[in-house]
């Protein structure tokens, strides 16, 4: 089991954490409660084909104050202790508690590749990972959750859009291509993504907003064609939604003007 490796890694650093710090007003009965978690600001997580950073935090309290606290995601279908991967901070979490509340954060570094015991080492790693997180009191109390939470760990997906010819004519019919990618982290590559429904969108010069035209879905290779018929200046655009592996994307905007 790949998680097996940082299972040791991950022990030593949690002792270090929780026992390195003095007790200050150390109450053996105070019970380290465990409040709140945020894992990259609530957001998904999204990663292309280089590593990544992200931060999280936990909040909780206990009468002798926070010594330490750590966030950490796991992948798997089933308990913590069958997960087929892990990411973490490598370091103890960094803390801070003036009170009886305690605030630690932890930096995640996440990295797209193969052969390795904390990385995203193959696409089928892509959706929900769960969040667990592990916070002691001064007094060597210790307050865990293996599954506090849940978070979107998703493919980076990216997407072109170019419209031609330009400038063109009222009536004319114009061609609007592009090519919809995603990160593939066993390649370290891009690669196409085919079968998706992608929207044209179009914006009125002088409007406000995008309107969708139609909906288009990828060829081979993840490759986009479609016609339209111009009526006024204005850009268009394609943009796709995302899926449950996938980041949603919109490609820049291409300007079409009337001659």
């Amino acid at each position: 089991m790949r998680a097996r490796a940082f299972t040791a890694v991950l022990s030593g650093t949690l002792t270090i954490c929780a026992f390195g710090a003095a007790p200050a007003q150390a109450s053996p009965i105070s019970p380290t409660t465990i409040t709140a978690v945020a894992v990259n600001g609530g957001q998904p997580i999204v990663v292309g084909t280089a590593t990544k950073t992200i931060s999280a935090a936990v909040v909780g309290t206990n009468d002798s104050g926070i010594g330490a606290g750590i966030v950490l995601l796991w992948h798997g279908a089933g308990d913590y202790a069958h997960r087929d991967a892990t990411l973490a901070d490598p370091n103890p979490g960094v803390c801070l508690s003036p009170g009886t509340l305690g605030y630690c954060t932890s930096t995640i570094g996440i990295t797209p590749a193969r052969g390795t015991d904390r990385a995203l080492y193959s696409n089928s790693l892509a959706g929900t990972w769960k969040v667990a997180t592990f916070m002691w009191g001064n007094n060597h109390q210790l307050g865990s959750s293996y599954q506090y939470s849940t978070v979107r760990v998703l493919r980076q997906a990216k997407l072109s859009a170019d419209a031609a010819p330009e400038p063109a004519h009222a009536g004319q019919t114009i061609n609007v291509s592009g090519k919809l990618v995603r990160a593939d982290w066993e390649t370290g590559a891009d690669a196409g993504y085919a079968n998706q429904p992608v929207k044209l969108q179009f914006h009125k010069t002088g409007s406000t907003g995008f309107v969708t035209l139609k909906t288009v879905m990828t060829g081979s290779g993840g490759v986009l064609n479609t016609t339209v018929e111009v009526s006024a200046n204005g850009s268009y655009r394609f943009a796709f939604a995302g899926d449950a592996t996938t980041s949603a994307v919109q490609s820049l905007e291409d300007v079409v003007n009337l001659d």
